[in-house]
């Protein structure tokens, strides 16, 4: 349906970006406000209701409902050589898939360097997030200290937060995981993280994210489910993939110091 109209209509650069969003992210947009596909385009509310206009729809309320209409029928579309399943584990699975797809970007591979660059150059690193963004940034943390980084979460209130960012300086590197809405707080925190000097990576789902203005470097990363709870498994694969460059790097590795400690402890029950 997209692909028919825009053969018949002339678009500029961010109407492009509208229908990119629309047709990476169809269960997001079959239910999304103008606002919210606006803050995944990273354009402004007004270039989402010109472009449906400009595709011969009223305005956002009319496109949204053809595209659900179309995804809607997508879901339960079978192929007699492979039937196409209707339940929410499959559609999770297909979900994630696309999402994995999305972050792979060229965009995203470059930041994804560049994020692990300033880890490497970092005295020490800090993560902060909220809410369901803790399960990433706890492996990121985790894996990147037996590597060797010196790295801790700011976990807690965001008293005890501001606690560890305020400590920072231009040799320590902060890293912010934003899952779906952000609040005062981690703003704030991102904020004072730049006011310290530190070197800032955000990773977020929003190409339009108040946190962008502050970082050095941002890996855009899609969240979309099958409903309205978030998927954080491509944001736990950029995290791997983070993990995977310092790896190769070999700049820091203690894996074998740590293992050696795990086995003089005898804190492994790998014998049967």
């Amino acid at each position: 349906m997209l692909a028919q109209r825009t053969e018949r209509a002339t678009l500029g650069a961010q109407a492009d970006r509208v229908l990119q969003v629309l047709a990476q992210m169809p269960q997001f947009a079959s239910y999304a406000s103008a606002r919210e596909v606006a803050e995944r385009a990273g354009v402004n509310v007004s270039t989402v209701v010109r472009t449906a206009q400009q595709l011969e729809f009223e305005g956002w309320s009319d496109l949204k409902k053809a595209l659900r209409a179309e995804y809607l029928t997508s879901l339960v579309t079978t192929s007699p050589e492979r039937p196409m399943s209707t339940d929410a584990a499959a559609q999770m699975l297909r979900q994630d898939a696309a999402n994995l797809a999305t972050a792979s970007s060229a965009a995203n591979i470059a930041a994804i360097k560049s994020v692990a660059e300033a880890i490497n150059a970092a005295r020490r690193i800090v993560v902060i997030t909220t809410g369901s963004g803790a399960g990433p940034a706890q492996v990121l943390s985790y894996l990147a200290s037996i590597y060797g980084y010196d790295i801790h979460v700011a976990a807690g209130p965001a008293t005890s937060q501001a606690v560890s960012v305020s400590q920072m300086d231009e040799r320590d590197c902060l890293i912010v995981i934003n899952v779906w809405r952000l609040t005062r707080a981690l703003r704030g925190l991102t904020r004072l993280g730049r006011e310290r000097g530190a070197s800032i990576a955000v990773l977020t789902d929003l190409h339009s994210s108040p946190l962008n203005a502050y970082a050095d470097h941002v890996v855009i990363t899609p969240i979309e489910g099958i409903n309205a709870t978030p998927s954080l498994t491509a944001m736990v694969a950029v995290v791997h993939a983070i993990l995977a460059q310092l790896e190769s790097s070999g700049a820091r590795s203690s894996v074998g110091r740590i293992e050696q400690a795990w086995e003089t402890l005898d804190l492994m029950d790998d014998h049967p």
